[in-house]
């Protein structure tokens, strides 16, 4: 399998397995668990090149490459992912934050800076890389985050303690039902579950081991897409807006929805592979 005398040596010899193995991103998979396992930062490794792991260490490096050859994340090995610059504690019970949401972060926290909006309802928190991202951004007088799942509050709980931020208010709901019709916000601001049935069966392993529940919607992707159209408006202030992460292949659907709904001034942005990924709208 792996090979090594040397924190260097061993690194070679792991890329070159993962590469065997069909991973493009080798090299990094291979650095970020050694790091991991050494408790040291990843660009630490080639100034500690020429040490030598101890047999523990080295053991419990090949137990992790062989998760990974499984095809498990590598955030779900370590227990960590960066997002917008943070750490967060990520679990089974959360979905791993992607670069595509930090655009959905950037938005919502220029627009608050430019429409002067201080009150945030972030829908399906997860491990809540939204809500505390925007905390550690912006000026906001309120934000509260929502999931179904308590097992991923607690984990979004555990990210705000770590991230030093204890202005969320977390609450467990699906969707909007908890949420009192008086409860009024600037933006309302989420990363729904948009994968249909039929497009989960051929995502690719990894995702996999995401849970479910907050990958996949009825109604064809679509479930969470209608549920906001129809009720974000009882909780928005006037001239509030809207702000989610898109299924990038029902972009034309989604958008059309919101029109129907009689949502204005819908704007669609790309993502940094030209894909439509957020869309915006108020009411």
């Amino acid at each position: 399998m792996i090979n090594g005398e040397n924190v260097y040596t061993l690194l070679k010899s792991a890329e070159i397995f993962l590469k065997s193995k069909g991973f493009v991103e080798a090299k990094v998979d291979s650095e970020v668990l050694l790091s991991f396992v050494l408790q040291v930062k990843r660009s630490q490794l080639w100034i500690i090149s020429g040490q030598r792991p101890t047999d523990e260490q080295i053991s419990q490096y090949r137990k992790y490459l062989l998760r990974r050859v499984q095809r498990e994340p590598v955030a779900y090995i370590v227990g960590f992912s960066g997002f917008m610059g943070f750490e967060f504690k990520i679990s089974k019970k959360v979905l791993i934050p992607r670069p595509e949401t930090e655009l959905l972060v950037e938005v919502v926290s220029k627009l608050a800076k430019e429409e002067n909006k201080n009150s945030v309802l972030d829908l399906g928190t997860g491990s809540g890389c939204i809500a505390i991202s925007l905390a550690k951004l912006g000026a906001f007088k309120s934000i509260a985050a929502l999931d179904i799942s308590i097992g991923a509050l607690g984990i979004a709980k555990e990210n705000a303690t770590r991230n030093n931020v204890s202005c969320i208010d977390f609450i467990e709901s699906d969707v909007f039902h908890n949420i009192s019709s008086n409860s009024k916000f600037d933006i309302i601001v989420s990363n729904p579950p948009y994968v249909s049935q039929q497009e989960y069966r051929f995502l690719e392993p990894e995702l996999k081991y995401e849970p479910k529940i907050a990958l996949v919607a009825q109604d064809d992707g679509l479930f969470f897409y209608k549920e906001i159209c129809r009720n974000a408006s009882v909780y928005l202030n006037n001239g509030g807006f809207v702000v989610v992460e898109l299924n990038a292949n029902k972009a034309d659907a989604i958008k059309r929805m919101f029109l129907d709904t009689g949502y204005k001034n819908i704007e669609i942005m790309n993502d940094y592979s030209e894909l439509p990924r957020i869309l915006r709208a108020n009411i």
